[in-house]
């Protein structure tokens, strides 16, 4: 390894090290400090760590830096920790995620911590016992170091994925095991770009798979802000539009809008505080997603703004798949309602009708289903009035 070998690899480092550094001053910038933000950014941190000791490593490696035993050790215990400390984060930060009860408990996440301490403990030992058991006289690694040193951070790679690909298959909706499949990818990205590290050890693979798994990472995050309603994890108004924008009839398939409405949304909010209304709508919205994903058919469906919802439905297989997809919602809900017991009565208003041709547009159909979910809103209106005088 020469002069050439110690300059690429540096430049690697560095510009991953610049890549994610951007992306942690971004973070703290413009993120809330949520607990899975703050271990993102752990994770994060003890990625650049890891890759500025890897450096020196590289520096000690080819001869830049002298190979006396001192900078040996040195860097390849840091390494060594640093490695499986970060490997932890990333398994924490999955575990934040994706709200994994043991993390709450002090003595459990001690638990998890089991395979990060006594990988550092048996390291230390051996090195106790027998100064010259990882690194010979030569000042070389020996061949049984590398697997040692990888033992504690493939373990918490293997858990993470695990937790991901657990929490996708159990999940109901859609976005929820979309969610839990990206989170999932940043362990198995990872742990394909440091297995071609083992197999090339003079290629900073590794270096660049963490930075790209990341980077990619906090883009997706950052598009979930930009589009995702915050609160019922719904496409937002801005999303709608954009859709809207985009959307192109074609002929011979059917395309539907329904709007969805809350009923007494204001009496819910005055009466019992607005942190049962926003319960109300987050009921709502998950009664929506539940119901769209068992249609036929591609369904759009976002918080159109207060407590009014809207479904886009495109390709229908029959003229029929609205009103199941109402009927669905109203039989979730009462089923939310009783397993939730909220203290009020959880209805929606709905109206929906049909893109008829080319020069129709959603704009005007969804003043049509509005116009139509008011007549539903009044009849439901009606409906409870007669009930309260019984």
């Amino acid at each position: 390894m020469d002069f050439e070998y110690f300059v690429f690899y540096t430049v690697a480092s560095v510009v991953c090290i610049l890549l994610l550094s951007m992306m942690l001053v971004s973070d703290r910038m413009y993120s809330a400090r949520t607990e899975k933000q703050v271990w993102f950014e752990r994770a994060v941190f003890l990625c650049i760590l890891y890759f500025v000791s890897d450096a020196f490593w590289a520096a000690v490696v080819s001869g830049q830096l002298p190979k006396i035993r001192a900078l040996v050790e040195s860097f390849v215990l840091a390494n060594y920790i640093l490695l499986s400390v970060m490997a932890y984060g990333l398994f924490m930060f999955i575990a934040t995620s994706e709200n994994m009860e043991f993390r709450k408990s002090k003595k459990k996440r001690l638990v998890s911590m089991v395979p990060l301490f006594l990988s550092i403990f048996l390291r230390l030992l051996m090195y106790l016992i027998d100064p010259y058991f990882w690194i010979d006289k030569n000042n070389e690694l020996n061949p049984f170091y590398y697997p040692m040193m990888m033992a504690a951070p493939i373990f918490y790679l293997i858990a993470s994925f695990g937790i991901s690909v657990v929490n996708a298959i159990r999940a109901e909706g859609r976005e929820q095991k979309k969610l839990y499949w990206a989170i999932g990818s940043i362990p198995l990205g990872i742990m394909i770009f440091g297995s071609l590290q083992v197999v090339n050890l003079n290629a900073p693979t590794f270096c660049f798979g963490c930075a790209i798994m990341w980077m990619w990472f906090y883009i997706q995050n950052m598009q979930t802000l930009i589009s995702v309603d915050a609160l019922t994890r719904l496409n937002n108004r801005g999303q709608i539009n954009h859709f809207i924008e985009q959307f192109q009839y074609k002929s011979g398939s059917a395309s539907y809008v329904m709007m969805v409405d809350v009923d007494r949304f204001k009496q819910i909010n005055d009466a019992f505080g607005h942190a049962e209304g926003d319960r109300a709508l987050v009921l709502v919205s998950e009664a929506l997603k539940k119901a769209c994903d068992q249609a036929k058919a591609y369904v759009f469906l976002g918080r159109y703004g207060g407590d009014e919802f809207t479904v886009i439905i495109q390709n229908a297989k029959d003229a029929d798949c609205p009103k199941r997809i109402e009927q669905a919602v109203r039989k979730i809900l009462l089923k939310k309602q009783e397993e939730e017991k909220p203290p009020y009565n959880l209805l929606v208003s709905i109206g929906y009708d049909k893109i008829k041709k080319e020069s129709d547009c959603v704009k005007n159909c969804i003043i049509r289903a509005d116009e139509k979910l008011y007549l539903d809103k009044k009849k439901n209106h009606k409906a409870a009035e007669s009930h309260a005088r019984q």
